[in-house]
């Protein structure tokens, strides 16, 4: 949760731009190639993120900027290494950047803007990812979605929901106050899968035969898994851990108060996780 908690902290900051006014919706779009071992970064504050599959094999991203003028918030692409990052930044500040070590919202303000709705400048992030491309993003109010991703995702936010599903890759998905819904049809030789919430219930499918171990924990709620070797822990009804064959891959899906459901994947009829 210590991540989380940083996340929150800059969400504070987002609040500070508030002029009671509003301004017409703004669209940021760009495209490009993102190779094969590429991660995309999205670094939002208050709005949704969606992420599809590209139907051109390029990535392309489109960020709704509602209610802000161009003088207090833009979007920002930048590239370092192998990453793309995409950032909301908050100006007038002029060292505010886009990549490692940027994305900084220090400015000082009332704590109790944080708690204000109404002036919000949301920005609505959708991304179109190529497959082979781990998908890395961040929000702080709004949900997230990603629907039969190609490559591994990382999903963080503190108010709001995440659903994601892959086709062949990973999840490793934090929230506050939200549900998490993961789905991975196949995982790589490799990688943890990690799903935190503190309010909401946690609900997951993985295939079969993947090694390592599985621990499903909560405190408040139920605990229930059909999965091959599922057996609960006699000592603590909100423990249960599932011993899978030789490896060292960990998965584990934990909440403070919510259910927790874990299931073998099987293919079925596509379910819309976005919309």
């Amino acid at each position: 949760m210590r991540r989380i908690l940083c996340v929150l902290t800059v969400a504070v900051v987002a609040a500070s731009c508030s002029h009671g006014r509003t301004y017409p919706s703004r669209t940021f779009t760009w495209s490009g190639d993102a190779t094969p071992g590429t991660t995309v970064k999205v670094r939002n504050l208050d709005g949704s993120i969606a992420v599809v599959p590209s139907a051109d094999g390029k990535l392309s991203v489109e960020a709704v900027i509602v209610n802000a003028p161009p003088s207090a918030v833009e979007v920002k692409q930048a590239a370092a290494g192998n990453d793309i990052y995409f950032c909301t930044l908050f100006k007038p500040r002029a060292d505010d950047s886009c990549g490692p070590g940027g994305h900084k919202h220090d400015v000082a303000i009332s704590p109790f803007s944080f708690f204000s709705r109404r002036h919000d400048h949301t920005v609505r992030y959708t991304l179109h990812v190529p497959s082979n491309v781990t998908v890395d993003v961040e929000t702080v109010n709004g949900r997230i979605a990603a629907q039969n991703v190609g490559g591994n995702v990382r999903a963080t936010t503190v108010n709001g929901e995440i659903s994601v599903s892959t086709t062949k890759g990973t999840v490793n998905a934090q929230t506050v106050n939200g549900s998490i819904i993961a789905s991975m049809a196949s995982l790589p030789d490799s990688g943890n899968v990690h799903l935190e919430t503190v309010n909401g219930s946690i609900t997951s499918v993985i295939p079969e035969g993947i090694g390592g171990s599985i621990d499903l924990e909560n405190t408040n709620g139920t605990i229930s898994a059909n999965y091959p070797n599922a057996v609960p822990d006699s000592a603590d009804k909100h423990h249960m851990r599932i011993k899978l064959d030789d490896g060292g891959r960990r998965v584990t899906l934990e909440t403070v108060n919510g259910s927790v459901n874990l299931a073998r994947y099987v293919k079925t009829a596509l379910v819309s996780l976005v919309n």
